[in-house]
């Protein structure tokens, strides 16, 4: 999933059902010549992806870092993009190139520091480019305190947050068995055995990436406050 962070209000997404305001001709067809869409700007936009850890290594670690992509920032206005896609560069423990997320409101350590990311961020707005941050609400780190709590007890009131389920049944030599035969993205069963808690919980992706419930309430309140705060950071 991605987020516009923005600090104008000028682009504004169309209604995919607002046919425009055409003239009435007589006969009360609409006048094609009249008929217009305002376009929105991803649509025409020139979009530069950055990965951080394989872009510009500031500090000679070997790695690529946020320091490294405000370096660059007037070699990206030169080249005329509109906006950067930054890939995620949350603190994670990085099993999926930073896909599973540990702490929403952290940096990767390596990547350097949330005050580094507000410069970038103000770089990029400073030069009339845009900045879209990867932002992964699906799925979690294991590492990530909500499963943390969720895995601690079946009583926790987390626990509803990710998907958990009994086992099918047990073959005989006494071992679960999945709820269903459903097959992860990279491979195995999308059902991972919880020992101490005696249930299955859900990942799409890898082992340590359990998926969080799309509909539970106070999980899309904890999503949603968070989706609000990087917003609030490009305002």
């Amino acid at each position: 999933m991605t987020i516009e962070i923005n600090s104008d209000t000028n682009g504004q997404i169309a209604n995919a059902n607002d046919h425009g305001n055409g003239t009435n001709t007589a006969n009360g067809h609409v006048d094609p010549d009249d008929h217009h869409h305002d376009r929105v700007w991803w649509k025409d936009a020139v979009i530069y992806q950055i990965y951080p850890s394989s872009y510009k290594d500031s500090n000679g670690d070997g790695m690529g870092d946020i320091p490294g992509i405000i370096s660059k920032l007037d070699y990206l206005k030169d080249l005329g993009i509109d906006c950067v896609w930054l890939n995620p560069h949350y603190k994670s423990p990085q099993i999926d190139m930073g896909y599973d997320i540990s702490d929403y409101q952290d940096i990767h350590e390596p990547y350097g520091s949330l005050e580094d990311c507000m410069t970038l961020i103000k770089g990029c707005h400073d030069r009339g480019i845009k900045i879209v941050f990867d932002l992964v609400v699906n799925h979690t780190s294991d590492q990530h305190k909500w499963f943390q709590e969720s895995r601690s007890s079946k009583e926790n009131p987390k626990r509803d947050w990710y998907i958990w389920r009994k086992p099918s049944g047990w073959d005989e030599n006494g071992k679960p068995i999945p709820p269903c035969n459903w097959r992860a993205a990279f491979g195995g069963s999308v059902w991972e055995w919880d020992e101490p808690s005696q249930e299955y919980y859900l990942h799409l992706f890898a082992v340590e990436q359990p998926d969080l419930v799309r509909i539970e309430e106070d999980n899309h309140v904890q999503r949603s406050l968070i989706l609000r705060l990087h917003l609030e950071l490009g305002t």
